[in-house]
């Protein structure tokens, strides 16, 4: 009996993850013959990542990646990945934390009121180092979440109980002590979460009263009244929502919106639009239609999804809340599963896009696949990657350019003139069509395209299958949007004086921004020259007009992006950088490199989880066809929103539903 052939389409995270879990071990191996099929010269999807050779080497990519330190899914693959690669000696990545580093603080803008203006504050919050290693198994005992939430507040009042006034005496605090005691006593056992939400509502209430005088004190009243009040509402709304119906907790609230739950729960007005509230709507591009200047009056995020996301990322991270890379997320994530996967005789076949999907007569299972093969190469196979130096003691790294190799593609000058861009499904390139039938060309197929590149080529899928095409239909994105800025003066010299930091909730459309500095050596350029290196990203509006799009859209909508950020720039980056600013506007005369992006192509778009969408979404080993498989963070796993870390879930879950077995990927570094 020969192996069963299972073709991946699509190369980002989900793919990737796909095809590693499914060629694992030997056994799997034996069983599984694999093909990756992704569009253009190189892995990635939204987490794609290109060097520019006319720029310095400089990494060009979709927006600000991190990883948080929850990613328990995403870090063992990678850390497997670089364990299992055979890497030349002189290579700069030996190891996974070669590749990372951690990051322990984050800052959140608010605009705090004061004497009749409103000024904005810069909130550096520190968070400890925590036991274990990002990717090893979590220890989370079944009352581990109400325990770290009723320390969290107490840590909270006693660290500001030297404001003025004496005012965290006030607030009910032995309900506090009677929680903790409560919720010790019982272990692991049952907890009586109605007596908890009652005493915390006592704690709420004497908050409540001592709210003004808080606001009247110094930035740190104002941000310890921030943090209680919104602790107080996040805390009550688990014990009585979420944590007494245990994993389904979440999913019971996740058709009201994060925002407003939290205004049920008895946050205040004043702090119901706060930045610990922005947080994960500015991080996940959480607005309707992308329109993120009118305040929460688009903001949607499902309440149960953004619960779990607040609580894992305050309480179960590992080491540091958040890990950098240290070179692009292509060359840091990609490169090693590349090169893994082709140890493991997988076929990677690039430069294919799919264009259908065509299902049996009985709507039953994908029997046929249509891809347009792009391009012809020269030598009938391709070499994807640039070798770019790390530092000053001969070390390099395999990167991905930011534009095809040419010169290994059939005609590629005159593709490259046309402008055409190979990753854009609004530019028509082809040099034929390959068709693969099911039972010659491939058995099961795995769809790790997310709903808005599905939804064309996937039209007979939807036609099959009610629940694939609500999914499809309903699943929102977003377009987003990048700058990345290479300065001349020091992060320091700019003004900022905090240190590295990532930084969210601030003014629209460029709420966010991450200090990226050390991402120097990765690059090359003329020595003195770049002392900063500064990312910033956000939401971003649709274009105006309907699809189909023209070729070149994007890179056109990049001119706008430009624009944009620079009327941002001039009107409010003296706040972080404030010797940034020449007579009232940026000094553009700072800046030796800048890169803007428009992501607008269906499979850059960001995948939303917005109230009451969840549940249709579908598992991975669920998709309604016998023969095709899901993945990406698109689909419904054990929380629904987009990152690194659901897309990596989804695509090992896909390969245990195709291996109908449990895959351990525990790394062996």
């Amino acid at each position: 009996m020969g192996k069963t052939r299972v073709l991946v389409l699509g190369g980002g995270l989900g793919g990737v993850s796909a095809a590693l879990t499914l060629t694992a071990t030997e056994a799997l191996r034996e069983k599984y013959d694999v093909t990756l099929v992704s569009h253009g010269w190189r892995l990635g999807g939204k987490g794609a990542s290109g060097r520019n050779a006319k720029q310095g080497q400089r990494i060009e990519e979709h927006g600000l990646h991190v990883f948080l330190g929850f990613y328990d899914n995403a870090f063992r693959m990678v850390r497997g990945a670089y364990a299992e690669w055979d890497k030349p000696a002189d290579y700069a990545f030996q190891t996974w934390q070669d590749a990372f580093r951690p990051l322990y603080q984050v800052t959140l803008m608010q605009d705090i009121p004061r004497f009749g203006k409103t000024r904005w504050h810069s909130w550096n919050i520190d968070f400890p180092e925590r036991p274990g290693t990002p990717g090893d198994p979590r220890s989370l005992g079944p009352n581990g979440f109400a325990a770290f939430l009723i320390g969290a507040l107490q840590n909270l009042v006693a660290k500001h109980d030297h404001l003025p006034g004496h005012l965290t005496a006030k607030l009910g605090l032995d309900a506090l002590d009677k929680a903790r005691a409560h919720i010790e006593e019982a272990g692991d056992g049952a907890l009586d979460h109605g007596l908890i939400v009652d005493l915390l509502k006592i704690v709420q209430k004497g908050f409540q009263a001592v709210l003004e005088p808080l606001l009247k004190l110094s930035d740190e009243g104002w941000e310890f009244a921030c943090l209680a009040d919104f602790g107080l509402a996040f805390a009550i709304g688990c014990f009585a929502d979420v944590l007494p119906y245990g994993k389904d907790g979440f999913d019971r609230i996740n058709g009201e919106d994060f925002r407003e739950w939290l205004q049920k729960n008895g946050i205040s007005d004043t702090f119901a639009w706060s930045a610990p509230v922005r947080l994960l709507y500015d991080m996940c591009f959480s607005y309707k239609n992308g329109e993120a200047t009118d305040g929460p009056e688009n903001a949607r995020f499902a309440a149960g999804a953004a619960a779990e996301i607040l609580l894992l990322m305050g309480f179960a991270y590992k080491g540091a809340p958040l890990w950098k890379m240290n070179a692009g997320m292509g060359d840091t994530v990609f490169t090693p599963a590349w090169f893994v996967l082709k140890q493991r005789g997988v076929n990677i076949k690039l430069f294919h896009r799919l264009t259908k999907l065509e299902t049996s007569e009985n709507g039953a299972w994908v029997e046929r696949v249509r891809l347009n093969r792009q391009v012809d190469l020269v030598n009938g196979a391709y070499d994807p990657f640039v070798k770019v130096g790390y530092g000053d003691d001969g070390k390099w790294l395999y990167c991905w350019p930011s534009e095809p190799d040419w010169s290994q593609i059939v005609d590629g000058d005159k593709i490259r003139d046309a402008g055409i861009n190979l990753e854009s499904v609004f530019c028509h390139c082809t040099a034929g069509e390959s068709v693969l039938e099911v039972g010659k060309d491939f058995d099961l197929v795995v769809l790790a395209m997310p709903p808005a590149a599905l939804a064309e080529p996937a039209a007979e899928l939807m036609q099959a299958d009610l629940r694939f095409k609500q999914m499809v239909e309903v699943t929102p994105a977003v377009p987003t949007q990048a700058v990345q800025l290479w300065m001349t003066p020091t992060i320091e010299e700019m003004g900022w004086k905090a240190g590295p930091t990532a930084m969210t909730s601030y003014v629209e459309e460029l709420d966010s921004w991450g200090e990226m500095s050390h991402l120097i050596p990765a690059e090359s350029w003329p020595p003195g020259t770049v002392k900063a290196v500064e990312y910033f990203c956000g939401t971003a509006r649709w274009p105006a007009g309907a699809p189909p799009y023209a070729c070149g859209l994007p890179q056109r909508m990049a001119a706008d992006v430009r624009r944009d950020a620079t009327e941002w720039l001039n009107a409010n980056i003296g706040v972080l950088w404030p010797n940034t600013v020449k007579d009232g506007v940026f000094d553009q005369s700072q800046v030796y490199s800048s890169y803007y992006r428009y992501n607008l192509d269906p499979s850059e778009l960001y995948v939303q989880c917005f109230p009451a969408t969840v549940e249709t979404r579908l598992k991975p080993g669920d998709s309604g066809f016998v023969n095709a498989f899901l993945a990406g963070d698109w689909t419904r796993t054990w929380f629904s929103a987009g990152s690194a870390e659901i897309a990596v879930l989804s695509g090992k879950q896909a390969a245990e539903a195709i291996a109908r077995q449990t895959i351990d990927l525990t790394p062996s570094d």
